[in-house]
């Protein structure tokens, strides 16, 4: 009898402890969403700093080659072409090459504009913001 009486109240006690906790994700729960956030870390426009997104000299060099005979934009009057700074509507954002996506995940959801001044800029479609700057120079060209 003190046997059925020990497993009904540890049951009751994981039963209350279960039901203070409800917040907490399950362990499939937290497996699925840390495989999503590695795969793309969610950059904001507020999270932006003047390096941009973080691309390392390597990624940058992969975009760099991928992207070197494309063909060029001008952009007409004064824009401020800088970090965490919107394109204006009439650019044209040409999708990112499928070896560059392939080779860095971070970039499969951003577009890219080639400049005539040898630079290459990351773009966010959806916002139009300037996510990253690549020069000839950052590519080791």
């Amino acid at each position: 009898m003190n046997f059925v009486v020990t497993v009904a109240a540890l049951s009751l006690s994981l039963v209350t402890l279960a039901a203070a906790e409800p917040d907490l994700p399950s362990a499939k729960q937290k497996q699925g969403s840390e495989t999503r956030s590695s795969h793309r870390p969610d950059v904001t426009a507020a999270s932006l700093n003047s390096e941009g997104i973080g691309l390392t000299a390597s990624h940058k060099q992969i975009i760099y080659d991928a992207i070197a005979n494309e063909q060029e934009q001008t952009i007409s009057g004064d824009p401020q072409l800088a970090v965490g700074n919107t394109v204006p509507d009439v650019v044209t954002l040409n999708t990112m090459p499928i070896e560059v996506k392939d080779k860095i995940g971070l970039l499969k959801d951003y577009k890219f504009v080639k400049l005539p001044t040898d630079k290459i800029l990351i773009v966010d479609p959806t916002s139009r913001k300037i996510m990253d700057i690549i020069s000839k120079q950052e590519a080791g060209k």
